[in-house]
């Protein structure tokens, strides 16, 4: 009774020791609710009234405004004053113009390169988060931006303003725009094709001037001029009924200069690229579908490896377009046997030849586009790609001829005037002996105590080490032709030769006086490749072989063992018939013996008939 006493006295105050106390906790209780609902009532109101001044603006990360305002606003100081903020060192941040949205920081100890010219600079990005809305002045008014993220991942910007019109968020999204395409006069910007049937942003490049592309005489103007007056022609098409598209198809010998020259003509019409690769794992109809109607009218879409698409079931001729022979059936059997059956990723592209004709020009398909198409396999593209409206221009690549290769060279070391020489390495001790008319022995140690023949070649030197000489136009042009005289005619590619003046762009006498020596290299590289490429291949071949002699042999064997197990299993069952049937007839013999020898017991032990006696006859 005590401890139930405590226990009332203890809950009393809450509860009320009377029902007059119940009564006061419920109003208590509803004061409290109407309070508070009052609150929330007043506080949305009032946001609701605040918020009817203002004027929104939203932009997503896959338009280009996106792009546009994200630029703007990080040369914009209270952007760059925000109190919190993110780090990130990555580069191809969307809208950026290989710049940031945000303040950047560098290493300044590597800032003179003459001091540290192999550290790579790292630049660390500031950047504000998300969610953390900013007020920045613009025009006499205030505006408020937000950076957010979506559920999808996309981000999305939103712009808040008080005016009456949305009159300032369009000149504050044409003044962006003007500001980023200023920005971006000399840069092209490159879009890439993601798996959900998107443009993703992720690079902008320096233009590149169509003189360092060296091709064949004439190739590039033609292609650069066809280009320009599609460009001219939209009301040409519009007239006529014809789709306002065009498509050019680049085949030939890789590093043969077709992205090159793809690169350097969206840089000449300042156009955007957007590029696609067909032998991507996620490729299928809807997808290329997808991202075909949603190109931006003047830009170049660059579909990639071409050929790559028509391996697996794009062709309907498999004869014309690389379809897999036995020996590669055999060979993705073995695969698959490795692999314990599982499927590959490569093996998920799904698209068709029908799919991608449609993508081109279809319905569906946009308009006021340059497609641009690369393959080093013509033989494996369908006919039907050469269609007008698919693949108007085909154009071959071959490698270099000799006038490419005196031209590449001429690109290389461009003649200069004497005033605008550099100067040359100072003269060493052999040199001024020879001036001084001073005899030079082989055997002379330099000033690194080393004899002359235990020193290391040119070629052996870093090119950035060394200083260029002082070459005149003559003299240059005299190299040039030496130099493409050393080169054999469409042997080697444009950039095998590239990669071989890098080597020297600083010694252009040393370029042209060792290419015959390093086509020799190169001829023995490529025949040392050829061998071992051919032994592989040869190697292969017989793992082939042997892997399809084993599964050869294990199939026969299974097929014997197949063949003894059913013999033996007719022989088991031929056996267990004969059991069956004797055990039947002797089943039978026993009935039939049981049977009559109950038939004889029966006859045995059935009594006498005893004969009728006759009766008397009466007299």
């Amino acid at each position: 009774m005590e401890m139930f006493s405590a226990v009332s006295s203890l809950v009393s105050p809450f509860v009320g020791g009377s029902s007059g106390g119940v009564v006061d906790g419920m109003k208590l209780v509803v004061l409290g609710g109407t309070v508070e609902t009052a609150r929330r009532v007043s506080s949305s109101a009032w946001n609701s009234f605040v918020n009817s001044f203002y004027l929104t603006a939203r932009f997503s990360e896959d338009d280009y405004p996106y792009d546009w305002l994200m630029h703007w606003l990080c040369k914009q100081p209270a952007w760059g004053r925000s109190r919190e903020f993110e780090t990130t060192t990555r580069t191809n941040v969307p809208g950026a113009l290989n710049s940031s949205f945000g303040d950047e920081f560098e290493d300044l100890e590597a800032a003179d390169e003459d001091d540290a010219p192999g550290k790579q600079k790292m630049r660390v990005v500031f950047m504000p988060t998300l969610d953390t809305t900013h007020t920045i002045y613009y025009k006499g008014h205030w505006l408020r931006v937000c950076r957010s993220r979506q559920p999808n991942g996309d981000e999305l910007l939103s712009i808040s303003v008080v005016a009456r019109s949305n009159n300032i968020l369009k000149q504050l999204v044409l003044e962006a725009k003007k500001e980023y395409e200023r920005d971006a006069e000399h840069r092209v910007q490159i879009f890439f094709a993601d798996s959900h049937g998107s443009w993703r942003w992720t690079d902008s490049r320096q233009k590149r001037p169509m003189s360092s592309i060296v091709l064949a005489a004439g190739v590039k103007e033609m292609l650069l001029s066809d280009t320009r007056d599609f460009l001219k022609s939209e009301k040409w098409y519009a007239d006529r009924g014809i789709p306002f598209r065009r498509g050019y198809l680049l085949h030939g010998v890789p590093g043969s200069g077709k992205s090159s020259l793809i690169h350097a003509i969206a840089g000449e019409l300042a156009l955007d690229i957007y590029v696609v690769s067909l032998s991507s794992s996620w490729i299928n109809d809807a997808t290329l579908t997808a991202l075909m109607g949603r190109v931006p009218a003047r830009c170049i879409v660059l579909l990639e490896d071409l050929d790559a698409a028509f391996t697996r079931s794009t062709s309907r001729d498999t004869q014309s377009t690389g379809a897999p022979t036995a020996e590669k059936k055999d060979e993705n059997k073995d695969k698959d046997e490795n692999n314990n059956g599982e499927k590959k990723q490569e093996d998920v592209n799904t698209l068709s030849l029908s799919g991608l004709l449609n993508a081109l020009d279809g319905v569906a398909a946009s308009e006021g586009r340059i497609l641009f198409a690369t393959t080093n396999h013509l033989e494996r593209l369908d006919p039907a790609l050469s269609r007008p409206g698919r693949m108007d221009v085909w154009i071959e690549f071959k490698n270099a001829t000799k006038w490419q290769c005196e031209q590449l060279f001429s690109n290389f070391f461009p003649a200069a005037s004497a005033d605008n020489l550099p100067p040359g390495p100072p003269p060493s001790i052999e040199e001024e002996k020879r001036a001084a008319g001073l005899p030079v022995e082989d055997h002379e140690l330099d000033c690194n105590c080393r004899k002359k023949e235990d020193r290391l070649p040119d070629g052996t030197l870093t090119p950035t080490l060394t200083a260029a000489k002082r070459l005149d136009a003559t003299t240059l042009t005299q190299l040039a032709k030496k130099f493409a005289a050393s080169i054999p005619e469409e042997e080697f590619s444009v950039a095998s030769l590239q990669g071989y003046l890098l080597k020297n762009k600083t010694r252009p006498q040393a370029a042209a006086d060792e290419a015959a020596a390093w086509v020799i290299s190169e001829r023995e590289l490529k025949a040392r490749l050829q061998r071992e490429k051919e032994e592989r291949e040869a190697k292969e071949r017989a793992d082939r072989e042997k892997r399809r002699r084993e599964r050869e042999e294990k199939e026969r064997r299974e097929r014997e063992e197949e063949r003894e197990r059913k013999r033996r299993e007719e022989r088991e069952q031929a056996r267990s018939d004969r059991e069956a049937d004797d055990r039947e007839r002797e089943r039978k013999a026993k009935e039939e013996k049981e049977r009559l020898e109950k038939e004889a017991k029966d006859k045995a032990e059935e009594p006498k008939k005893e004969e009728p006696k006759e009766e008397p006859k009466l007299a």
